[in-house]
């Protein structure tokens, strides 16, 4: 098991506690703590601590002066407005790059830097009126970034970068498709495989997902806009499978950073696939999921299925995952063409039916797989799910008030049955010790 960064911080500062009152010496600290990537001498705490306020405060100074320059914007003479904007950049990046090669800090002032450079840009064009496509100064300010972040391999600039190109990417999205944006995508890559960043991956990973998804509902709106149909899903539930099944893949890795980002990948594309799974549970919601689907021409379709199918092939080499995790990510190609090509009047009922007991059986492999592992996040989403469950049913009584009874005293059932287990195993820990 991976812990997370904050965990791992602690973890730590919980070993140096042990070993400071002679509860285990250096030497096991060390070994406990080299499992998680870390070791008793990372220094890493209180500088995170510190490059946190200072990069905030660094951040308040920026808006700071963007606000005083902006209330005498207009008092002040083109010529010396456009310099003033241009020497305060280049200073700022002067500054950080020193910095950067006396002692590798100056990170602050290259963030700050970045920012200049930005409001350069929009203001330069203010000032000379250079064109009227706002998403185009967005672009040029993220591709700025874009060397900085990569020659000093900060995960700060390059989520700066990324911020920018999102709002780039949204923007740029109403009027045509961002096809640039691959190239943000690939240098934050690049950038988290040299920092070794496994949250700067898992946002890139993220964000990935969001551009997939606006090139499909440019392909459902072309040549005007985007729009959300209900092929979406299929896309969707096609990607959170390939991440799934490629975050298992990471286990193995010789990586730390690389296992981090699998751990990460797992849990949100399983809290995806949940979260995508309970409006199902509705018949209502089935059947319009259904009348909305465009058939096997629908490109949500085909989008699902390149993801799904690389994901059923990793499903059946991967031997270690569960067995249920792995028959539903076989299944999935399957599933989509079905969703697709059968009539909606014939699968709406069976299709609400069967995603109510998947839900269950999710909620329950969940709560054995963390009473068995001691993962306590996948104890409490299987709980969380079923409390999900349960209110769903009492506000859309699926079927008649008997079977939503019936669903009550299962999800009861478990619950009893899985408080008595944790009971009997505590008791028994207890009773070996």
């Amino acid at each position: 098991m991976q812990l997370l960064g904050l965990l791992r911080r602690e973890l730590r500062s919980e070993c140096r506690q042990w070993v400071d009152d002679g509860d285990i010496s250096a030497e096991q600290g060390d070994r406990i703590l080299a499992r998680y990537g870390i070791s008793l001498d990372d220094g890493g705490d209180g500088s995170l601590a510190y490059k946190v306020l200072v990069g905030v405060a660094l951040l308040f100074v920026g808006m700071a002066l963007l606000l005083l320059v902006s209330a005498n914007w207009e008092e002040i003479p083109r010529a010396v407005r456009m310099l003033g904007l241009i020497s305060t950049t280049l200073i700022l990046n002067g500054i950080g790059i020193y910095h950067y090669l006396k002692d590798r800090s100056g990170l602050g002032w290259l963030f700050v830097g970045g920012i200049s450079y930005g409001a350069s840009i929009m203001l330069i064009a203010q000032i000379y009126h250079l064109g009227e496509h706002f998403p185009d100064g967005l672009f040029y300010w993220a591709l700025g970034l874009v060397p900085m972040a990569w020659l000093v391999r900060s995960r700060v600039l390059a989520l700066l970068m990324l911020a920018i190109a999102t709002l780039w990417m949204l923007s740029e999205g109403k009027f045509t498709p961002p096809w640039e944006m691959p190239l943000f995508l690939g240098a934050a890559v690049m950038v988290a495989w040299l920092a070794r960043s496994a949250g700067l991956l898992v946002v890139t990973v993220a964000l990935t997902v969001s551009w997939l998804n606006l090139l499909l509902g440019w392909i459902y709106g072309y040549p005007f806009w985007p729009e959300i149909e209900a092929g979406m899903v299929s896309l969707n539930m096609g990607l959170l499978a390939l991440l799934f099944m490629g975050s298992h893949a990471l286990a193995p890795s010789t990586f730390p950073h690389l296992r981090r980002a699998g751990t990460l990948l797992s849990l949100w594309s399983l809290r995806g696939y949940l979260v995508l799974l309970v409006p199902f549970t509705i018949m209502e919601v089935c059947e319009a999921f259904l009348e909305e689907l465009q058939g096997l021409q629908d490109p949500g379709l085909w989008g699902g299925l390149l993801a799904a199918v690389p994901a059923a092939w990793l499903a059946v080499r991967d031997r270690a995952s569960h067995l249920l995790a792995r028959a539903l990510v076989i299944g999935l190609p399957v599933l989509l063409l079905l969703f697709h090509g059968v009539d909606s009047d014939t699968l709406a009922i069976p299709l609400a039916l069967v995603v109510n007991l998947l839900v269950l059986v999710s909620a329950i492999v969940l709560i054995q797989q963390g009473l068995d592992k001691g993962l306590s996040q996948f104890f409490y989403s299987g709980v969380g799910l079923l409390l999900v469950l349960a209110m769903v049913r009492y506000l859309d009584l699926v079927g008649d008030y008997v079977g939503a009874a019936v669903m009550f005293l299962i999800a009861a059932g478990i619950l009893f049955a899985a408080a008595r287990y944790w009971r009997a195993r505590q008791q028994g820990g207890q009773g070996n010790a």
